[in-house]
């Protein structure tokens, strides 16, 4: 296995997480000639933001819609053109795409609805957060009544308590949408609850009591006698173009959001969030247990790096984020490679790392107050997901160090990479032979070399490291053992004769 040196990996973790929130390229063609000069007092011709909703309303078309709505806030175009066809969707992430066109009106671009064909369920919700709803010929927009899915399938049949519960905060917020947006009231509630008084235009009952109210176009855009008001619809064209013509930007240019690459590979990896943060963390427990930095370290790094990015794209994490994964990985960097043990530091980065991947998680909500007679939406009523994707990971994570602890140690990739012999004395390996050194007490023998106070002696006909008593003993002389103290021989010079040159016991000098 390739060892790094750990500045080298220090900068290689910063530049691959610094790589991983790179921003993906919006789709969208500028205008011919955006290079061109501008002749002085020139006007510009006003800008367009197309938005098709082409679809379920699920978690990973809001995904999209974030950055679409980032966009949009970014370029101030004139107006903003959602374009439907959807049978509906999730009622969370309904009241997000809400909140997002709320927010972008109250900067001041005002957004329109383009059935085309179909804005039934969430599609019809939407529409009324716009300030004005144009379809074409063959649309339908209504049925907008919400209904609990159980996790199974199918629709799920709740107590009458809950279920009124769940209604009257739809029913609010239509309300409040048809109030902000010059809607009719009895018309959006007839589509959200079968309760509705009868809805009744010109003395015509168009929708009785007991049903949910469904508009065709032509329905939708009928003009009432009583007060000169469309039902719903403000009119109706087969193309675009009849869109921006009424509503007075016939010759605007227009820019049309596009998902990109980027994110319908974000849509996977947040998908499988809670498996590559848990399998990033395991590689790092691998690593851990391995010495130096190698190929367990790196992999870790890109999953959390892969991690990081989806949630980016996806408009979930930022910069904060991503400064508390950074920050989380220098500390366990400096745990493992500079501090003995594993202590604070190793803790500290290991909590910043799940701090960052829970907020990682959390979206960042648009700027629009609440509507009345409901709940505003901040960020703590993102927390049971967050608690349910951590719980997912940490159950991996705990299993997966188990199997680890387990099972890898027999594995032929585990042995490749840590030395797995020990030096147990069933094996022969010995540190001190006790009674091979008890046996040289009394012994006499010749320093083999100076003792000062350490050195090597010949006892017994061998060779054997030793220490002196205190004195300096020259090479040859007669020495004799005094103590053995674990490891450790102490010798003393045995008489006052001198240096015996020939170095006793047949062996010769190697010192000449």
């Amino acid at each position: 296995m390739i060892k790094l040196n750990r500045r080298y990996v220090l900068l290689a973790t910063l530049l691959l997480l610094g790589a991983s929130v790179s921003r993906a390229e919006t789709a969208a063609t500028p205008p011919a000639g955006a290079g061109a000069m501008v002749e002085p007092g020139a006007v510009l011709p006003p800008r367009v933001f197309v938005l098709p909703v082409d679809g379920p309303i699920d978690k990973s078309m809001l995904y999209v819609f974030r950055r679409a709505f980032r966009d949009a806030a970014s370029i101030k175009p004139s107006a903003v053109i959602m374009e439907l066809n959807t049978p509906g969707g999730a009622l969370t992430e309904t009241r997000e795409i809400i909140d997002w066109i709320r927010s972008l009106q109250r900067q001041g671009c005002p957004v329109y609805a383009y059935v085309n064909p179909d804005a039934l369920s969430a599609g019809a919700m939407i529409s009324l957060a716009t300030k004005g709803i144009f379809m074409s010929g063959a649309a339908t927009i209504g049925s907008a009544m919400p209904i609990a899915m159980s996790p199974v399938g199918g629709v799920q049949e709740l107590p009458a308590d809950i279920n009124e519960k769940m209604l009257s905060a739809v029913r609010a917020m239509v309300i409040g949408l048809c109030q902000e947006n010059g809607h009719r009231e009895d018309i959006a509630v007839a589509m959200v609850d079968i309760n509705h008084p009868d809805v009744i235009i010109d003395g015509e009952v168009i929708c009785p009591k007991g049903q949910i109210l469904n508009l065709t176009a032509r329905d939708a855009t009928r003009v009432s006698e009583d007060d000169g008001r469309p039902i719903l619809a403000k009119g109706m064209t087969d193309d675009l173009a009849g869109v921006l013509a009424m509503i007075g930007m016939p010759d605007a240019y227009v820019q049309r959001f596009s998902q990109t690459r980027s994110e319908r590979l974000a849509r996977w990896i947040t998908a499988i969030g809670p498996l590559l943060f848990s399998l990033a963390v395991l590689a790092f427990v691998i690593e851990y247990h391995t010495p130096g930095f190698g190929v367990f370290g790196f992999s870790g790094i890109t999953l959390l790096a892969v991690y990081f990015f989806g949630h980016y794209v996806a408009g979930l994490a930022g910069m904060e984020e991503l400064a508390l994964i950074l920050l989380g990985l220098i500390l366990l960097s400096v745990e493992i490679f500079l501090i003995p043990g594993f202590g604070v530091t190793g803790i500290a980065g290991i909590a910043l790392l799940i701090l960052g991947g829970g907020m990682a998680i959390i979206p960042h909500i648009p700027d629009a107050p609440p509507l009345s007679g409901l709940d505003p939406v901040t960020w703590d009523s993102f927390l049971p997901s967050v608690f349910r994707q951590l719980l997912i990971s940490m159950v991996i994570i705990a299993g997966g160090i188990f199997m680890l602890h387990k099972y890898l140690p027999r594995t032929k990739l585990y042995r490749a990479f840590v030395l797995d012999s020990d030096m147990a004395a069933s094996k022969g390996f010995v540190s001190v032979d006790v009674e091979a050194q008890q046996a040289l007490l009394g012994q006499v023998g010749v320093a083999y070399t100076l003792l000062r106070p350490a050195g090597t002696a010949v006892i017994g006909g061998r060779r054997v490291d030793v220490i002196s008593n205190g004195d300096f003993i020259a090479k040859g002389s007669r020495v004799r053992v005094i103590a053995c103290q674990g490891t450790a021989v102490v010798v003393e010079k045995s008489d006052s004769d001198g240096a015996d040159k020939s170095v006793g016991g047949g062996e010769k000098n190697e010192d000449g």
